[in-house]
């Protein structure tokens, strides 16, 4: 591989769901530049290392409001149980988070390898790529309990863009402590990069962890047996229409 040729390489990872690319840099090792015959090394030296440029984007628009589904429907999509003809689920948010990370690998070695690389920069995106909030379809619309429930909804997608936010900021600090550290031995440039790629992942799932525990914890929260009493009171009027519409499914 000529010095400082690239090469991309794609990966998918379901985290939620996440992509990764690669971009490589190949660096000669001195004295040893297409040397035919020569005894590849054991244990090559790696290249010069200093603080790899690092970038964290977030990417977090505001929740869509969907069309309404019925209450069945709603339940069906949460993963819940039958809860009887008065069901907790008048409304829905979904979330679905996304990260994406490229990274670029600077290697030192002989032209048929060993080499040994680092980063030397790492562009990391975090991205709430499904963000919806849907009232059911028997909750009278326009009306005192859609606004109620709809208030409900985006206090859990205020957790979901506050929880984001605080998994961005941790996600900079724990690629930063990485990169700073992270060297890779190799046959080759690209086996090099997919095992670095492979080790930022396994840095980075514990705090995919926590922000799922963070969020579960904040929404059981919101989701108290005080706030469903306090939503099946209000609204007296609504409360009877939706009681009929239930009925009627």
């Amino acid at each position: 591989m000529p010095p400082d040729a690239g090469r991309r390489f794609r990966r998918l990872f379901l985290v939620q769901a996440a992509a990764a690319c690669l971009a490589l840099l190949a660096l000669l090792a001195p004295g040893r530049a297409a040397a035919q015959g020569a005894a590849p090394e054991a244990e090559p030296s790696c290249p010069p290392r200093g603080m790899p440029a690092l970038s964290v984007e977030l990417v977090d628009p505001e929740p869509r409001v969907l069309s309404p589904l019925r209450a069945s429907a709603l339940r069906a999509e949460a993963g819940g149980e039958d809860d009887g003809p008065f069901p907790h689920h008048l409304g829905l948010t979904v979330s679905r988070v996304e990260w994406r990370s490229e990274i670029t690998v600077r290697s030192r070695g002989p032209q048929g390898g060993p080499v040994c690389a680092v980063p030397a920069e790492v562009r990391l995106r975090l991205v709430q790529a499904e963000h919806t909030i849907r009232l059911a379809r028997e909750v009278p619309a326009g009306g005192c309990l859609a606004g109620e429930v709809l208030a409900h909804e985006r206090r859990h997608a205020d957790v979901n863009r506050r929880t984001l936010r605080e998994a961005a900021a941790e996600l900079r600090a724990i690629a930063r402590a990485w990169a700073a550290r992270a060297e890779m031995r190799a046959p080759d440039a690209g086996a090099a990069a997919v095992a670095l790629q492979d080790e930022l992942e396994a840095a980075i799932a514990p705090m995919l962890d926590r922000l799922r525990a963070a969020r579960e914890a904040a929404h059981a929260q919101i989701d108290s047996p005080a706030e469903y009493r306090r939503l099946s009171r209000v609204c007296q009027a609504d409360q009877a229409k939706l009681r009929a519409a239930l009925r009627r499914r």
